[in-house]
């Protein structure tokens, strides 16, 4: 059998409080929330947040979250010529909502798409979340 991975379809992470989850996911960052009415009817075990058309599976727990070293790794596109600028404004206003940016950020990053201007914050859980312009 010969097959091709080609995309990601989606990324389930455990969170402590979907409403907080949803709250940095959905009401800082934008995503646009899926199933909402299947998770609330019990149908799925999760809440979905879209990037780009990939689903992030918001899974609430109530065992303990070890978020150890990973991270999730967002693209943010700005029409803002200034790119750092652009991130550096994006910072403030997630500092102004209690959202921990983690010391020394924005720095250039090398990613999927190169290098750019990227940043890692905290969501509700600790998890690092790399907020990388492209």
């Amino acid at each position: 059998m010969e097959i091709e991975v080609s995309d990601i379809d989606h990324v389930a992470i455990r969170v402590s409080d979907i409403d907080r989850a949803l709250g940095f996911y959905h009401d800082l960052l934008g995503l646009p929330i899926r199933d909402r009415e299947r998770f609330e009817r019990e149908e799925v075990p999760f809440v979905a947040v879209v990037a780009g058309g990939r689903h992030l599976h918001l899974v609430p727990t109530d065992e303990e979250i070890d978020v150890g070293g990973e991270h999730v790794c967002l693209l943010v596109r700005s029409n803002e010529t200034d790119t750092k600028r652009a991130i550096e404004e994006l910072l403030e206003e997630l500092r102004e909502a209690a959202v921990e940016v983690e010391e020394g950020e924005p720095i250039e990053r090398l990613g999927a798409y190169g290098r750019d201007w990227a940043a890692y914050v905290r969501d509700p859980d600790g998890r690092r979340v790399e907020l990388k312009l492209h």
